[in-house]
């Protein structure tokens, strides 16, 4: 076999991280970016030679020609080479450096300037630091890693990315075997998820896009299928695993600094309930408005995440069913990520008073409960218990409850199951009826857009047996009939004029609204069919179209009269039949509603929106508004005298809080209802 001279180790500045990690050296080692695998498990024991003498082996079989190296059994030209042949070590050697780790996952470091340390298995990187490990970013002006323990330090600029969650702080410790870590002075962004709303019993044409309903007025049903996101700064962040902990936390909805709007906590907590949604729960929060005005909320905790709960804190007003001003506070009893489970006690202040027993009357205190659920595949199960007061001898004229299953069936159609027990609805000029009890069972289509033209196309059919007043026996009386009803509806929004949006900045197109208003006039149409059958035989059926105006002046950005909506539609409606029921009987066949609201000075408004019977001249409903709006909250105070319900209540942009009355009324109009 030809003689091969030894040959020399590589020079230091082309070998790879894995080639230096096995030459020791009592000098760092520096180059610009490399790959190396930090340990995920402890050194073998099973080597039948020492580490200590197989990593001497390793030095000293470099100088000789033509070695391959076996830690079991070392074959070289000049024979077999034994342990026992090696010198022993005196006590007055240097100590050699610790065995290497088996490999485990991959990890890339890109910097300016990097050193590493064998003795120590230290690893430092200083300059434009980026760090790449288990699906996780780590970016600093310098970072350093024990690759043994994966302890890790960054200072300075650090952004840390962990799927969804981003980070940003001043120093970071962290390891990666264990997934903890506190971060300081830590700010970044939440993701919320979207909420999950069902649109049970609701009139196609509400869902329809370019909806031929129109509220002026405004409502938080707006954001359905945004994805909401809020910021956040903290003084510390505990991570663990997916979960941190942040100690005194502010959030915002505001893009802007300083923000408007600050939810200030002195502990939070984020647990991820999604791939792509969070859910926080902030622990004796406080809401601090511009800065200067704070409002403490009277709550242990608020949670935000995926369900609709109501607002922490409301005054309402409910003459029929609460004797009229009532309070109500929120706590949430159970936040699981796929359950949440709300209680609500009310104070029935006007009751309270009218009573012998004032506070101490068991009918001056209410309560609803809201429980939601997550199951899973696009399925979810709800129910609401309400009760008007707490006197269980009256309680079947205290509760109003409902339970629905919503499931994804056909691809995109949605299946909702209900049973409801004296629900509330309001049916026009008819007033209020109770609808004792009704088992349901309907089919909700998506929106069709139909080729080209615009023409929005929804549907839905179902069945249901229903418990309620009779209006064609004399006297009325409660009977049970089972029912059958289809409904289709046709619309198209039309747009006539259209201004220009001011730019999404603080002071212009941001200043009081959440979306730079875009001034303009639309016209819309729609025709809607409905029919309805009855097992006593009876039937119902009405074609009815609408037609109407609706238009935006001014961009909500200056003191004074910078905004006007308005809008004005007129219905007609041909009925064949009538029900036997006075709930879903068709009755107002002409209707005209109008509606305007009014910026009066900076964010105040003012609006009213009616309703009439053409035939009759009957207003049969109207609602009045206040409203301070701002671009990341509003006080809202509405009235509707013909319902006899009202409230107070701040709504806050990308927050789960409702802001829809808490008396449970749902209206009907065609013939049939429309679930909020």
């Amino acid at each position: 076999m030809p003689y091969l001279p030894p040959q020399p180790a590589p020079p230091l500045h082309q070998v790879s991280y894995e080639d230096v990690r096995q030459i020791p050296s009592p000098q760092p080692l520096r180059q610009k970016a490399t790959d190396l695998r930090l340990a995920s498990v402890s050194p073998s024991d099973s080597s039948k030679i020492p580490p200590h003498v197989y990593e001497e082996l390793q030095v000293f079989m470099r100088s000789l020609p033509a070695i391959e190296l076996n830690p079991n059994n070392l074959i070289a030209q000049r024979g077999i080479l034994k342990p026992g042949g090696l010198p022993l070590p005196k006590p007055t050697d240097k100590l050699p450096p610790p065995p290497l780790p088996p490999k485990g996952d991959l990890i890339s470091v890109t910097a300016d300037k990097q050193e590493y340390n064998i003795n120590t298995q230290v690893f430092v990187a200083t300059g434009n630091v980026i760090v790449r490990y288990k699906q996780s970013e780590l970016r600093a002006d310098r970072v350093q890693v024990n690759v043994n323990t994966q302890d890790t330090t960054a200072d300075g600029n650090v952004f840390f990315t962990r799927g969804d969650q981003k980070l940003r702080g001043t120093r970071l410790d962290y390891n990666y075997g264990t997934v903890k870590g506190v971060l300081l002075k830590a700010s970044g962004s939440v993701n919320l998820g979207t909420l999950s709303r069902g649109d049970a019993g609701r009139l196609p044409s509400d869902r329809a896009s370019g909806s031929a309903v129109v509220n002026v007025l405004g409502s938080s049903q707006g954001v359905q299928g945004e994805v909401r996101r809020v910021g956040f700064i903290a003084e510390r962040i505990i991570l663990e695993n997916d979960t941190w902990v942040a100690e005194n936390l502010s959030i915002t909805n505001d893009p802007f600094t300083p923000p408007e709007l600050q939810l200030v906590t002195s502990r939070a907590t984020l647990k991820p309930i999604s791939p792509t949604q969070d859910r926080l729960e902030a622990e004796s929060p406080t809401l601090l408005f511009d800065g200067v005005f704070s409002l403490p909320l009277p709550v242990n905790s608020v949670v935000l995440d995926r369900f609709q709960r109501p607002a922490p804190a409301l005054f309402g007003f409910d003459r029929q069913d609460r004797g009229g001003l009532f309070y109500q506070q929120s706590f949430n009893v159970v936040a699981q990520p796929d359950v949440s489970l709300t209680l609500a006690p009310q104070l029935l202040i006007q009751k309270a008073f009218s009573s012998q027993r004032g506070l101490l009357a068991f009918d001056a205190i209410g309560l609803v409960a809201n429980l939601q659920t997550n199951l899973g595949e696009g399925q979810s199960f709800s129910a609401n218990a309400n009760l008007s007061g707490l006197d269980f001898s009256d309680l079947q004229n205290q509760l109003r409850a409902n339970a629905r299953y919503q499931a994804q069936v056909l691809g995109d159609h949605t299946l909702i199951a209900q049973y409801a027990y004296r629900d509330r609805l309001f049916n026009g000029s008819l007033g209020f009826q109770d609808v004792n009890n009704s088992l349901s069972v309907n089919l909700f289509s998506p929106d069709r857009v139909i080729g080209d033209t615009g023409v929005v196309l929804n549907y839905q059919v179902g069945a249901q047996l229903i418990s309620a007043t009779r209006g064609d026996l004399q006297p009325n009386t409660v009977d049970t009939l089972g029912r059958v009803q289809s409904a289709a509806v046709l619309s198209k929004s039309i747009p006539l004029l259209r201004g220009t949006a001011l730019p999404e900045e603080r002071d212009t197109g941001l200043k009081y609204s959440a979306r730079p208003i875009v001034p303009g006039l639309d016209a819309y149409v729609s025709v809607s069919g409905v029919y309805s059958l009855y097992s006593n035989g009876a039937n119902q059926g009405s074609l009815s179209g609408t037609v109407g105006l609706s238009a935006v002046l001014g961009n909500f950005s200056k003191e004074f009269f910078d905004y006007t909506g308005l809008n004005f539609s007129y219905t007609q409606a041909l009925v064949s039949g009538q029900s036997p029921f006075l709930f879903d009987r068709v009755a107002d066949t002409q209707v005209v509603t109008l509606g305007f609201l009014q910026q009066i000075y900076g964010p105040i408004r003012f609006g009213i929106q009616q309703s009439w019977n053409v035939g009759t001249g009957q207003l049969f409903d109207s609602v009045y508004t206040l409203q301070y709006d701002r671009r990341t909250y509003a006080v809202i105070v509405r009235y509707n005298p013909n319902q006899g319900i009202g409230e107070f209540v701040i709504r806050i942009s990308d927050f789960n809080w409702t802001d829809t009355p808490s008396s449970g009324v749902t209206p009907v109009q065609g013939g049939i209802e429309r679930g909020n």
